[in-house]
C-alpha cells in the first residue's frame, strides 16, 4: 500500500506568505478573502460546482455534497474536526495525497480552502470541494508534487468533531505521521526507563 505524504499538514503559512510550514518543500499563500463567520453551508456564497473554471481567475471556491451526514455536530470555526481526504489535481486527475487530520477551524493550520470549504458539514458527511490556487499553494505550489497555479479536488469526510480536551488530543494522536508517534513513544520509553533506573539506583 503506498504510504500518505501527509501534504495536507502542510497546509500551514509559509514564512515567506506570512504563515509556517513544517516542511521546507511546501508553502501556501494568504488570501484577501476574510474566512465566513458561518456554521450553515447553506449559506455559503460559493462558486457553481459544476461550472466550475481553471482558466478563470477570479474563480471562487466550490463545492458538492455526495452524502450529508445525520449527526448532530455541525462543523463551525473553532471546532476541532478530524477530516479524512483525498487530494488530486483538476488538470489531470493526479493523487497527491490521502490520509487523515485533526485540526481547529479557522485557526490558519489548514488552507484557506479547507477552512471555509467545511463549514456546514456534519459527522458523517461527505463533500467534494473544489479549491483555487489562491485559496491553496498559490503560484509558488508545494515542492515538486502541487505544480505553482494548481486547482484542486479534495474529497472529505468529517470523521469527528471533538467536544472537550482530551477528545483533541486522542484526534491529534489517531492522524499523526506514524514515525512522529514512534518518536513520541521512545522518547516517553526512555524517559521512563531512566526514572526508574535512578529510583532503583537510590535505593
Amino acid at each position: 500500500m503506498k504510504q500518505p505524504i501527509f501534504l495536507l499538514p502542510l497546509l500551514l503559512l509559509s514564512a515567506a506568505n506570512g504563515f509556517v510550514t513544517p516542511s521546507a518543500t511546501s508553502s501556501t499563500r494568504q488570501h484577501h478573502l476574510i474566512v465566513p463567520q458561518i456554521i450553515s453551508s447553506s449559506s455559503l456564497k460559493l462558486g457553481s460546482f459544476d461550472e466550475y473554471s481553471q482558466t478563470d481567475p477570479d474563480q471562487d471556491l466550490a463545492y458538492e455534497d455526495t452524502l450529508v451526514g445525520t449527526t448532530d455536530g455541525v462543523a463551525m470555526e473553532g471546532k476541532f474536526v478530524t477530516v479524512a481526504y483525498k487530494g488530486q489535481l483538476m488538470s489531470n486527475k493526479k493523487v497527491f495525497d490521502e490520509g487523515q487530520i485533526s485540526f481547529r477551524l479557522g485557526d490558519n493550520k489548514v488552507i484557506k480552502g479547507w477552512d471555509r470549504g467545511l463549514i456546514g458539514m456534519k459527522v458523517g458527511g461527505k463533500r467534494v470541494l473544489k479549491i483555487p490556487p489562491q485559496l491553496a499553494y498559490g503560484d509558488r505550489g508545494a515542492g515538486d508534487v502541487i505544480p505553482g497555479g494548481a486547482h484542486l479536488q479534495f474529497d472529505c469526510e468529517l470523521k469527528g468533531i471533538a467536544s472537550n480536551a482530551m477528545e483533541e488530543k486522542m484526534a491529534e494522536a489517531s492522524s499523526m505521521n506514524p514515525s512522529k508517534v514512534f518518536f513520541y513513544v521512545f522518547v516517553a520509553g526512555s524517559i521512563i526507563y531512566d526514572v526508574l533506573k535512578y529510583q532503583m539506583h537510590v535505593i
